[in-house]
C-alpha cells in the first residue's frame, strides 16, 4: 500500500474526528473568502464612480462626500437644491435666454443637469436632459450604448431610460410605462412615463438608475419651486405648446439637484487643471460648491474602507491559524491513538521517514479537502446574496467573483497544516517499537 493510501486509511478510520476536523476548516476558510470577495466588491462599486464622464459635480453647500454619493452612486440623500439661474452659469451663450455666456461657460465642455426626490419599486428616478447620455461616457471614455431602445428626445417629455440592472429587476421594456412616486416607494403616485430606452451594461452606478426627461419631472405634483403669485403646474389650467407638448415649466420654479461637469481643456493639459481653478471660484461663491468624485472617493478610502480591509484580513488570519490549531489538536489526539500502529508498521520494515511522511500527508489531505469545500463555501455565499450585493452596490457578484489574495488561501493553509502536523508526525517518528509490541 502506498504512503497515499495509508494516510487515506487513517483517515477513514476516524472518519468522525477527521469531518470534524475539515469542517472546521471549511467554514474558517469559507468565512476568510466570504469576506474576500465582498471587501473586493465593496471596493470595485466605489472605483467604477470615477470612470464616468464628468470630474466635477456642482450643487448646494455642505457635505461634497453626500453630494458626490447622492449625485454619483444614488445613495445617501440630496443636500438641497439649486437654482436654475445658478444651473444657467455653466451654459454657453447659445444655450441661455439673455445670449450671453454663463460665469463659468469658457471653464466647461459639458454641463448636465439632475434632479432627485422621485422612486420608483425601489430605485431612484434621475430628471436629466438628453445630454446625459448623448455627451457624458463612462469606462475610458466609452459612450453609452443602447441594449433596446434609444434615448429619450428632450422634446418627449414623457420619456424615460433604465440602466441596465434596473430593467433586469423591474421587468420593465422599451414601450412599456411607469409611474414614479414623490419622495419614497409609499409617495404620491406620479404621471406615467414611458420606457424609450435601456442601457447596455456599463458596470457602473449608472446601471441602477431610472431616468427620465426633466421637463415631465418637473411638471409633477410638489416639484415646482414656490414662487409667490405663480400657482404650481398641478393648479394651473392645462395648456399646450404648438408642438402639443405641455407648456414647460418657467425657470424662475425649476431647481436642480445637482450638476455633472466635465471641464474643458486647454491644448495639450490635462482637463484637471481647469477644474482646480473652477473649483475655487464656485465654492468661493455664495450660491453652490463644486466637489470632484475621484477625490473625495479616494479619502473614503483611505479613511474607512482601507483600514476595515486591513482588520478584515487580521481576523482571516486568525481564523486561519485557528484551523491550524484544529488540525494540529486532531493529529496529536489521532497520534497517541494510533501508537501501536505505527509500531506495526515499523515491525513490517516502514522506515521512520514512512511513517513522518504518512502522518503529513493526512495532514495535507485534511488542509486540501476542509480548503477546497470551504471555498465553494464561501463562494456560495457570496451567490446567494449576489442579488443583494448587485442591487445596492451596483456590482455583479455571483459564485465566480474572486478576489486576489483568496487564491493564495489554500496554499498558506496547506503551509499551516504542515506547521501543525509537525510535532505528531516526530512523536509518531519517534514511537519505541518494542514498548507497544
Amino acid at each position: 500500500m502506498t504512503l497515499f493510501g495509508i494516510a487515506w486509511r487513517n483517515i477513514r478510520q476516524r472518519a468522525l474526528t477527521s469531518c470534524l476536523t475539515a469542517l472546521s476548516l471549511a467554514l474558517g476558510v469559507a468565512l476568510v473568502v466570504a469576506t474576500l470577495v465582498t471587501a473586493g466588491i465593496v471596493k470595485q462599486a466605489f472605483n467604477s464612480g470615477a470612470g464616468l464622464g464628468y470630474n466635477m459635480i456642482a450643487g448646494a453647500k455642505g457635505s461634497p462626500l453626500q453630494l458626490v454619493l447622492n449625485s454619483v452612486y444614488l445613495i445617501s440623500r440630496p443636500i438641497e437644491n439649486v437654482s436654475w439661474a445658478f444651473y444657467e452659469q455653466f451654459l454657453p451663450a447659445e444655450n441661455r435666454r439673455d445670449g450671453q455666456a454663463g460665469t463659468f461657460a469658457g471653464s466647461v465642455k459639458t454641463a448636465v443637469p439632475i434632479c432627485m426626490g422621485d422612486y420608483f419599486r425601489g430605485h431612484r428616478v434621475v430628471g436629466t436632459n438628453a445630454a446625459y447620455f448623448d455627451r457624458l461616457s463612462y469606462g475610458n471614455g466609452q459612450p453609452f450604448a443602447f441594449a433596446a431602445g434609444e434615448n429619450f428626445r428632450d422634446a418627449d417629455f414623457f420619456g424615460g431610460v433604465l440602466g441596465a440592472d434596473a430593467a433586469r429587476t423591474l421587468g420593465l421594456k422599451v414601450g412599456d410605462a411607469f409611474s414614479p412616486t414623490h419622495g419614497a416607494d409609499n409617495g404620491l403616485v406620479h404621471d406615467p412615463f414611458v420606457v424609450r430606452g435601456v442601457l447596455a451594461r456599463t458596470d457602473t452606478p449608472v446601471d441602477r438608475g431610472v431616468y427620465v426627461n426633466m421637463e415631465g419631472f418637473y411638471l409633477q405634483e410638489g416639484h415646482a419651486k414656490p414662487v409667490e403669485g405663480v400657482e404650481p403646474p398641478e393648479k394651473q389650467k392645462p395648456t399646450e405648446t404648438a408642438t402639443g407638448q405641455p407648456t414647460p415649466l418657467p425657470p424662475e420654479q425649476r431647481e436642480v439637484t445637482a450638476i455633472l461637469v466635465e471641464t474643458a481643456a486647454l491644448p495639450g493639459l490635462p482637463p484637471e487643471l481647469m477644474a482646480m481653478g473652477l473649483k475655487q471660484a464656485i465654492n468661493e461663491g455664495r450660491d453652490g460648491q463644486a466637489a470632484e468624485p475621484i477625490r473625495e472617493i479616494r479619502q473614503l478610502l483611505d479613511l474607512f474602507v482601507r483600514p476595515l480591509e486591513l482588520l478584515l484580513l487580521l481576523v482571516t488570519v486568525l481564523v486561519v491559524v485557528v484551523s491550524a490549531i484544529g488540525i494540529l489538536v486532531s493529529m496529536v489526539g489521532s497520534a497517541l491513538e494510533r501508537s501501536r500502529d505505527v509500531a506495526v508498521m515499523r515491525a513490517l520494515g516502514a522506515r521512520r521517514g514512512h511513517v513522518l511522511a504518512t502522518v503529513l500527508i493526512e495532514a495535507i489531505l485534511l488542509a486540501v479537502g476542509g480548503g477546497l469545500a470551504g471555498w465553494a463555501l464561501g463562494h456560495a455565499v457570496v451567490a446567494a446574496i449576489g442579488p443583494l450585493i448587485t442591487t445596492g452596490a451596483g456590482v455583479t457578484a455571483s459564485f465566480f467573483s474572486t478576489s486576489p489574495a483568496e487564491l493564495l488561501l489554500v496554499p498558506f493553509l496547506v503551509g499551516l497544516a504542515i506547521l501543525a502536523a509537525l510535532l505528531p508526525a516526530l512523536s509518531a517518528y519517534r514511537t519505541d517499537v518494542s514498548r507497544w509490541l
